[in-house]
């Protein structure tokens, strides 16, 4: 039997997620010197001349994993459809998504926290994520997502938005598509196991991970740290090679 995972603790995984793997995957494809990727100064130019592709880059990767929390798979297909018959702009489609006003208030609050630290130039750390995501309300009842189903839809979210990003073209642009997809390859790509660490950390645990005492050279232990448990690894690595091979076939 699988644990459950606070719901409002899932949904501001995905949504940092995001931010922080469309925002990487722009600076990938856009700034060659290693030194020069994360500076603030660079973080706030790109995210800055990239600002009206966030929203749509949002909606697009984050309708299904928000709906998914909320709904059975099988309904989901349904509701894109009757939210596209009344004529639903995207954040009409995000609030059906999220399934009642609490949790898309919720999320709205989690979007504007990441995007504004983005356009300052910086990232939440681990920490400060998980010291500041949005709780639910002491009157709220308790709700809750399968761990395994929390971490497919992290791991989606993670390599769709990497992509994503990858895929904006600008005036520093270097990658063509099938780069992109080489680079997001389960089996090699340290920003791409960066970026899932970090997700895994967040959706996971509810402290930061100090590496310090684990050998960076081996990936498997890193994340056995941040998964806890063997069952959580082996969901993670054969959701990230489901989505890589989603990815090919795009």
């Amino acid at each position: 039997m699988t644990e459950k995972i606070d719901k409002y603790k899932v949904q501001a995984a995905l949504v940092r997620s995001f931010f922080d793997a469309f925002s990487h995957g722009v600076i990938e494809s856009q700034v060659e010197d290693r030194k020069e990727k994360t500076t603030p100064q660079s973080v706030k130019k790109l995210m800055l001349e990239h600002y009206e592709h966030i929203a749509p880059a949002f909606f697009d990767i984050m309708f299904f994993p928000l709906a998914a929390m909320n709904y059975k798979y099988e309904d989901i297909a349904a509701l894109a459809r009757e939210a596209q018959q009344r004529g639903d702009d995207m954040m009409a489609l995000v609030r059906t998504a999220c399934g009642d006003e609490a949790y898309y208030n919720a999320m709205v609050e989690e979007y504007k926290r990441n995007f504004s630290m983005l356009l300052a130039g910086k990232y939440l750390s681990n920490a400060d994520h998980l010291e500041g995501y949005v709780r639910k309300a002491e009157a709220e009842t308790e709700a809750s997502v399968d761990s395994d189903r929390a971490i497919e839809l992290t791991v989606r979210v993670v390599m769709f938005a990497y992509v994503r990003g990858l895929s904006q073209t600008g005036e520093g642009a270097r990658f063509d598509r099938s780069a992109h997809l080489r680079q997001v390859h389960p089996l090699r790509g340290a920003t791409l196991f960066r970026l899932m660490l970090d997700a895994m950390n967040i959706l996971l645990l509810d402290e930061a991970v100090d590496f310090a005492d684990a050998e960076a050279a081996d990936l498997a232990s890193l994340f056995l740290k941040v998964c806890q448990t063997q069952h959580n690894f082996t969901v993670m690595t054969d959701e990230m090679d489901r989505t890589y091979s989603e990815l090919m076939k795009e």
